[in-house]
C-alpha cells in the first residue's frame, strides 16, 4: 500500500476501497522502522493523526466525500506552521515555541481531507541545501545514506522517497523542493511566485520562496497545488486562483499543448559548471522530451547573471527581518551558517545591497529576453548528484572549486529571482544516485511544467522509491 501514489490512495479512501486509518497505521508502522535510520521525520502527533483518520472514515461511511486527498498521510515540513505543534524554524532558538494558527497551506490541505502526522525536517531557517541542524542533526537520502537528501526541503523528500509518507509539504526559496527532488529521484515543482498565497504569519519580503509538494508522481504534485492555489489576504503577492492542473495532465490536453513549442537548452546559464556524466542524462532527457512532445530545439544564447549575491543578500534581509532579534540574541545556538548570515547583515553595506538588488533587475531582464524568444528553457536541476550527508559550504565540479550556491544551487536559484516556473525532473542515475532535468517556463505558464513531467514520467519511467524502501 505504501508504493502506491497519493492521488490512487484518496480515490480509494473515497470509494470505500481501503480506510484512512488502515493507511495511517501502514506509514506509521514504516516511520518507526525505518525513519531512525534516515532521521527524516523530527515530531509525530499521532493521537489527532488516528482522530482525524477516524473523521474521514465516518465521513466516507456516512456517503460524503472528504475531499481529493481523503485519508492521505502527509508529513509537514518543519518551516511550516501546524497550531499547537512545534513552530521550530528547524533551529535551537525556537526549540520550544509552539504554533499559534495553521498556515493557510495546512489550512486547505486539512479542507482536502489530508491527515497530517508530523514533521519533517529541514535545514535551518531554509537556509542551505542540506538537512543538517544543531537542533535535530543529520537527515540522510535513502538512495544512499552517506549521502544528503538536500535541503531545505531534505526530511520531505528523504521520507516521501522512502515511502514514510506518499506526500509532504516542502517550499523553494532558492531550490528548495527542486534540489531534494534532484537527489532523491522524485518530481519537483516549483510554481510561480504568488500562486499560493501565504499567512496569516508575515508574508515574505524576498519575494521568492513558494509552497508545494515533496510527492512520487506528476499526478500527485498536480492535486496537491489544486488543493493549496490561491489568494490570501495576509499576503500582498498572491494570484488569483489558477485553472486547475489534474485534469488538463490526466486527459492529455497539457501534453498535446506542449506540440510546436520552442525550445532552448542550457548546461551553463552562462556562468555554470555541470559534471559531464549529470548533463549528459540531463540532455538524454531533454532530448526525449523535444523528439515526443514535437517541440522545436531552437540555438539561443543564455547568458544570466551570477545568482549568489542577490540571492544571498536579498535572502539574508528576508530571514533578518522576521528573526534578526531572536537570533542575535542567542546567536550562539546557531548553525555555522545562520550565524555568518547575521554578522553579514550587521556589516551590510549599502553598496552591497544595491549591488543585491540591481543584480535580481538584471537576472529579471535577462530572463525576459531569452523568453521572448522561447517558450521553456532546459537544464541540469543541479550541478551534482548529491554530496555527503554532513553538508559542506563548496566543493569541486569538473575540477573547479565553486560555492555551495556552485554546487548546488545554480540552475535553481535564478528562478526563484525572476519568479517563473520551473520542475525538476528525474533524468536517471549517476553512482547510484538520482540526477534530474529543469524545465522552466514564463511566469503563469506552470502547466507547460507539469506536462513535460508528465510526458517524460510517460517515455522514461523513473522508480518511485528509494532501494532502502523495500529493503529488508
Amino acid at each position: 500500500m505504501f508504493e502506491r501514489d497519493a492521488w490512487e490512495l484518496a480515490d480509494a479512501v473515497r470509494a470505500g476501497d481501503c480506510s484512512a486509518k488502515e493507511l495511517l497505521e501502514t506509514h506509521l508502522e514504516r516511520i518507526e522502522r525505518i525513519n531512525p535510520v534516515l532521521n527524516a521525520v523530527c515530531y509525530l502527533d499521532v493521537d489527532q493523526a488516528r482522530a482525524r483518520a477516524d473523521e474521514i472514515d465516518s465521513a466516507v461511511a456516512a456517503g460524503r466525500d472528504p475531499g481529493p486527498l481523503a485519508g492521505v498521510p502527509i508529513g509537514v515540513k518543519e518551516l511550516v506552521s501546524v497550531e499547537g505543534w512545534p513552530d521550530t524554524e528547524a533551529s535551537l532558538i525556537y526549540k520550544h515555541r509552539v504554533a499559534a494558527h495553521d498556515s493557510a497551506e495546512i489550512t486547505r490541505l486539512r479542507g482536502a481531507g489530508a491527515v497530517l502526522v508530523g514533521l519533517t525536517t529541514a535545514s535551518e531557517f531554509g537556509a542551505v541545501s542540506f538537512t543538517n541542524t544543531p537542533l535535530h542533526g543529520i537527515t540522510r537520502n535513502p538512495w544512499n545514506t552517506e549521502h544528503t537528501p538536500g535541503g531545505s526541503s531534505g526530511g520531505s523528500a528523504s521520507a516521501v522517497a522512502a515511502g514514510l509518507f506518499p506526500a509532504c509539504t516542502g517550499g523553494d526559496g532558492g531550490g528548495s523542493i527542486r534540489i531534494p527532488a534532484a537527489y532523491c529521484g522524485l518530481p519537483g515543482m516549483k510554481t510561480t511566485y504568488g500562486f499560493a498565497g501565504t499567512g496569516p504569519s508575515m508574508f515574505s519580503f524576498s519575494q521568492t520562496a513558494v509552497h508545494g509538494p515533496m510527492v512520487r508522481s506528476v499526478r500527485d504534485s498536480a492535486r496537491y497545488l489544486d488543493v493549496i492555489a490561491g489568494p490570501t489576504l495576509t499576503d500582498p503577492y498572491s494570484l488569483a486562483k489558477s485553472e486547475p492542473f489534474e485534469g488538463r495532465i490526466v486527459s492529455g490536453e497539457a501534453i498535446a499543448a506542449l506540440r510546436g513549442l520552442r525550445v532552448a537548452w542550457s548546461s551553463t546559464l552562462g556562468y555554470a559548471s555541470t559534471e559531464h556524466a549529470v548533463s549528459a542524462l540531463a540532455r538524454e532527457a531533454a532530448e526525449a522530451l523535444i523528439d515526443v512532445a514535437g517541440m522545436e530545439l531552437v540555438d539561443v544564447p543564455i547568458e544570466l547573471p551570477k545568482p549568489g549575491t542577490s540571492w544571498t543578500v536579498l535572502g539574508t534581509v528576508n530571514e533578518m527581518a522576521h528573526h534578526y532579534e531572536e537570533m542575535r540574541d542567542r546567536v550562539a545556538d546557531l548553525s555555522d551558517v545562520m550565524r555568518m548570515s547575521v554578522a553579514s547583515f550587521e556589516h551590510l553595506r549599502p553598496e552591497i545591497l544595491l549591488k543585491a538588488m540591481r543584480g535580481r533587475w538584471a537576472t529579471v531582464a535577462a530572463s525576459a529576453a531569452v523568453f521572448e524568444e522561447v517558450d521553456l528553457v532546459l537544464t541540469p536541476t543541479t550541478p551534482t548528484a548529491a554530496f555527503g550527508a554532513e553538508g559542506t559550504l563548496g566543493g569541486v565540479v569538473n575540477g573547479k572549486e565553486v560555492s555551495l550556491m556552485g554546487l548546488s544551487a545554480a540552475f535553481t536559484a535564478p528562478f526563484n529571482l525572476t519568479g517563473q516556473p520551473a520542475c525538476s525532473i528525474p533524468a536517471g542515475i549517476v553512482d547510484g544516485l538520482p540526477v534530474a532535468l529543469q524545465v522552466v517556463a514564463r511566469r503563469h505558464d506552470d502547466v507547460h511544467c507539469l506536462a513535460a513531467a508528465a510526458l517524460v514520467e510517460q517515455i522514461r519511467p523513473w522508480p518511485k522509491l528509494a532501494p532502502l524502501a523495500t529493503a529488508g
